[in-house]
């Protein structure tokens, strides 16, 4: 089995000291057995084949753990839309287009004769029509964006498993619940923040509850302002720069959606380059985070970009 970049990189650092093979958690091969085992995803308990060798996949978050732990077997993934750029080799030729995130191909999908076929996210609706058309387990990874840590982790851990790489994923997500906790320890003291997306120019606005809720639900920081309360909005509030300015947040963590998706239009730098965003406590002390979009609003719930998410907010603490 091959071993991923992203794993050793992951891992080198929390983890000095421990040897990572390429067998499974049992010290067997991880090649196909045969064997079968019962997970949850988001609609309860689904029976898999383990360590099955053809493997579709629809959502970027589970491209991204499945990369992460070094599992052979993706054959088809979701194309046509945007990539991500960690994940650009999945676009090639050497793995089959099976649609993209909002509709299957499935005269594509026959050829790879998949025994395992995972949705998640956006592409959570095709569910049913790839579960009544092939005979094969389908799963959905989707990840609850209200509970988000606590749902990405229980993912991670699920895919890890049928593939015997569960105690790779949970030495990585013991180093990242490390750095987690003493974010939380330190958030409260840096200020309160505000996440802003921006698309077309216009700009909306997220707190706790929300899909990037888990800055402040997880990690600690606290919300500039109390007017958005519990929103399940998934591309947040309309927000103007004048509630920017009243909100006036210590902390500004900005998602450009455009740049995320391979939208042409203005940049989140120009479009919040104004007098009443400068007056903020963000501007005035450059503290305002231009997150990797990809990892915030594309690759929900992976386990490199889980750990993209945490480098970022340690870094805007500091």
């Amino acid at each position: 089995m091959r071993r991923s970049p992203r794993l050793a990189a992951l891992m080198v650092l929390p983890l000095l000291g421990f040897g990572l093979t390429a067998c499974g958690d049992d010290g067997e091969s991880t090649e196909a057995s045969g064997e079968t085992i019962t997970v949850t995803d988001a609609l309860g308990e689904e029976e898999v084949p383990l360590n099955p060798e053809s493997v579709l996949v629809y959502d970027m978050g589970v491209l991204d753990t499945l990369d992460t732990l070094g599992v052979d077997g993706i054959t088809g993934v979701a194309k046509g839309g945007a990539t991500p750029s960690y994940l650009s080799e999945y676009a090639g030729d050497e793995y089959v287009g099976v649609g993209d995130l909002f509709e299957p191909d499935l005269e594509a999908i026959p050829a790879t004769e998949p025994d395992l076929i995972i949705v998640g996210g956006r592409s959570a609706a095709m569910h049913d029509t790839l579960e009544e058309t092939f005979d094969v387990p389908v799963l959905d990874m989707s990840v609850d964006e209200g509970d988000y840590l606590a749902s990405a982790k229980t993912n991670i851990t699920t895919l890890a498993s049928i593939f015997e790489k569960k105690s790779d994923a949970e030495e990585i997500l013991a180093g990242y619940d490390d750095r987690i906790a003493a974010l939380k320890a330190s958030a409260p003291d840096a200020g309160k923040g505000l996440v802003l997306l921006t698309t077309g120019g216009e700009i909306t606005a997220y707190s706790v509850g929300s899909r990037f809720g888990f800055l402040h639900d997880d990690f600690g920081v606290q919300p500039a302002t109390e007017e958005l309360g519990d929103t399940d909005s998934r591309h947040g509030e309309a927000a103007s720069f004048e509630f920017v300015r009243e909100a006036n947040p210590d902390l500004l963590y900005v998602v450009d959606r455009d740049a995320a998706i391979g939208e042409e239009g203005k940049t989140s730098q120009e479009i919040l380059d104004n007098p009443l965003v400068r007056a903020t406590n963000a501007w005035k002390d450059d503290r305002v985070t231009y997150v990797d979009a990809e990892a915030w609003y594309i690759v929900v719930g992976g386990l490199t970009s889980l750990g993209k998410l945490i480098t970022e907010v340690e870094e805007s603490l500091n």
